[in-house]
């Protein structure tokens, strides 16, 4: 299982509370078993409370890692209310419009934007046109969830969608998205810029700090923008939080090569192969994969093989024919003495 992005805590006196901050799950929960029924296991491990808090700081990320945490909280008995402490955005928001209500920090920002899909292999006219297809049914599922929160018309919902909206808490409670603002905030929000990245009260949001509004980049006094904050590198997980599209740009370019790589496997198998090691072919290929190196040196090994069963066979015919007992009608001996007499004949003088 991809590492907990998740965290309930702070159990207590028939409450608990749940902390999403930085990435909604590093993987896609698309075709995963394991992360969702490990998120629904803890959300049961906490028995029977009457609240739940979701404090929210995050960019947003998987929307199917969010829609299933959002569904499971909203059929929670339990009143739900999520607290967005910095940033919430992308998929985040999901998770916010399940819950029962949303209180936001008055210097908070909300941002949706459209429903965007990666793509990393080459692909024919028919993928794209089901990864098209599934980008409508998920956007219909979002604008219909965003629709029933702020009890706007869908249309006007998507166009917000549709034009990567931007909001403060004060904007996202007129819009609907948020039931309260919270006035006083002993801890006002920090934004920061590092390197290029832009970070919420210290947690990344894996968005580009120059793709953050003004607002935001231009923050007023109470709130600080750090520019290009060292940090140190230890792991490939703070690589991921520091840079974020540098990691995915490597991780896509990775993918490309090894694909490329796979082919070239492959098609060289194919063509250094012959008739007879089809099965061994296969193996190689698909079953058992090697280089295709190493399926020279078995194909081969297997060539030789089999020429030697095939020279084993052709002395046993022999042997068994019963050749070396025939006689010769007119000399009167054996296949033996007549082959011994004809080299007898070669060392003559």
């Amino acid at each position: 299982m991809p590492k907990k992005f998740w965290q309930f805590r702070n159990q207590a006196e028939g409450s608990a509370e749940l902390l999403l901050y930085g990435d909604i799950s590093e993987k896609s929960w698309w075709g995963d078993n394991v992360t969702p029924k490990q998120f629904a296991d803890d959300l049961n491990a906490l028995g029977t409370v009457s609240d739940i808090s979701v404090r929210i700081n995050s960019g947003g990320g998987d929307v199917f890692a969010a829609q299933a945490i959002g569904n499971l909280l909203e059929q929670n008995p339990a009143k739900v209310t999520a607290y967005i402490d910095g940033l919430c955005a992308s998929a985040a928001t999901v998770v916010a419009c399940h819950c029962d209500r949303v209180v936001a920090a008055n210097d908070s920002t909300y941002m949706i934007h459209p429903v965007k899909m990666g793509v990393y292999d080459y692909v024919d006219s028919t993928v794209l046109n089901q990864c098209i297809s599934a980008l409508a049914a998920i956007r219909d599922n979002i604008v219909s969830l965003y629709a029933r929160k702020t009890g706007r018309d869908k249309e006007e919902v998507a166009g917000w969608m549709d034009a990567t909206s931007w909001w403060t808490g004060e904007q996202a409670k007129e819009k609907g998205f948020v039931d309260e603002l919270v006035i006083d905030s002993s801890e006002p929000s920090e934004y920061e810029n590092r390197g290029g990245v832009l970070f919420v009260n210290s947690v990344s949001m894996s968005l580009p700090f120059d793709k953050a509004p003004a607002f935001i980049q231009n923050h007023t006094k109470t709130e600080t923008v750090k520019e290009d904050a060292k940090v140190e590198i230890k792991n490939t997980d703070d690589l991921r939080r520091e840079y974020p599209e540098l990691v995915s740009q490597v991780e896509q370019a990775a993918a490309k090569n090894a694909v490329q790589a796979e082919r070239r496997r492959i098609q060289d198998i194919e063509e250094m192969s012959l008739p007879g090691s089809e099965e061994i072919a296969n193996k190689a290929k698909f079953t058992e994969p090697v280089s295709a190196a190493e399926y020279a040196k078995a194909a081969m090994k297997h060539v030789k093989t089999q020429g030697a069963a095939y020279l084993d066979a052709l002395g046993e015919d022999a042997q068994n024919s019963g050749m070396g007992q025939v006689k010769n009608q007119v000399l009167g001996v054996t296949g033996d003495e007549f082959m011994n007499a004809i080299k007898g004949i070669g060392v003559q003088k």
